[in-house]
């Protein structure tokens, strides 16, 4: 299991949880971290082959009610084993019983983790799923396509 956690939590700041298949959250953590500077409240958790999977669950239940103002979580991919994992763990009781809420976007990339991190002190959480869906999707762009216009 790859994991980095905030060494302290900012109790008035939405966190940021990226979870993924190996260490593509540890890997935009470090990137996030060249343009912005140390972040707090940012978060990863990746899936190695040899993980169990029932732990790895909890512990993205734990890391993701870990936030008091509630947390965004990021997913590598839509119906892979992390999404799944969220699905099943927040569905229930365990992340009910934290006292933060969680709302999930897949598909992540370099240009949703910026903008969760810029976006995150004056957007609502509520709000956070639909700015980061719109920014991930503008992100992707067919370089050929653009240079011939």
């Amino acid at each position: 299991m790859i994991r980095i956690t905030p060494e302290t939590i900012e109790e008035d700041l939405t966190g940021i949880l990226i979870c993924s298949h190996g260490s593509i959250g540890k890997s935009m953590i470090e990137a996030v971290q060249m343009i912005y500077g140390e972040c707090q409240n940012i978060a990863c958790l990746g899936l190695e082959p040899a993980d169990d999977i029932d732990e790895w669950g909890a512990e993205l239940c734990r890391l993701a009610g870990s936030f008091p103002k509630g947390a965004v979580v990021l997913l590598d991919l839509f119906g892979g084993t992390p999404f799944n994992q969220y699905l099943m763990k927040t569905a229930g009781e365990a992340l009910k019983q934290n006292e933060g809420q969680a709302y999930a976007v897949t598909g992540v990339n370099l240009g949703m983790v910026l903008e969760a991190v810029g976006q995150r002190e004056s957007a609502e959480l509520e709000r956070m799923p639909e700015i980061l869906e719109r920014t991930g999707k503008d992100a992707v762009i067919n370089v050929m396509d653009k240079m011939k216009k």
